[in-house]
């Protein structure tokens, strides 16, 4: 099974006045307003990826290779389910009908792909493996950053002011640093821990 990020988010959890604000910098010094915002991506991303939850509206695919009665969907607090799609015996992509199908989520996060009472597995292609099976589905807290849990922006915040000051991955004739641990204590709450 694999990801794919099919879309973007339309904003970031943090904006570039916040960002600015938390490293000090006053808002109208702009010299370096593109290292800052392209920070702000990479710590979402980085969030994101240590807790498998996703904090803007993003489509992804997810590609599975066989079916199953319930799907884990590999990033959490799944919103929507756009199609479910497979690949026939000819290799055409064939879209099932949204009553076959429907979203579960759990309790911290995790969500499921379950199929209902109607659905029967269809024939899939033989010599196609990895994406015989296609989930587009909608994650994240909604399109803007008012439902953001404030430790995960407050994460972001300490990862773009870790990255800015720390702009090598190793420093000359500085002790290397890890990313703070604050970072981790407030992602951790929000980790997903899949079994």
């Amino acid at each position: 099974m694999f990801v794919t990020r099919k879309t973007e988010p339309q904003a970031e959890p943090v904006t570039l006045a916040e960002a600015k604000k938390h490293l000090r910098i006053e808002d109208d010094w702009a010299e370096d307003d593109a290292y800052i915002t392209t920070l702000i991506s990479v710590a979402r991303r980085t969030v994101e990826d240590h807790t498998g939850r996703t904090l803007i509206d993003t489509v992804f695919v997810f590609n599975f290779p066989f079916w199953q009665t319930c799907f884990e969907l590999p990033r959490g607090n799944v919103s929507s389910i756009e199609t479910v799609e497979y690949r026939d015996e000819d290799a055409v992509l064939v879209e099932l009908s949204a009553d076959q199908f429907r979203l579960s989520p759990a309790g911290d996060g995790e969500s499921y792909l379950v199929a209902t009472g109607t659905f029967t597995a269809p024939e899939l292609h033989e010599d196609i493996v990895n994406d015989r099976i296609q989930v587009t589905a909608k994650a994240g807290y909604g399109a803007d950053a008012t439902k953001v849990p404030q430790p995960l922006k407050q994460a972001i915040l300490y990862m773009i002011a870790h990255l800015y000051d720390m702009r090598a991955p190793v420093m000359a004739g500085a002790t290397p640093t890890a990313v703070p641990f604050t970072v981790n204590a407030l992602c951790g709450p929000y980790q997903i821990y899949r079994v």
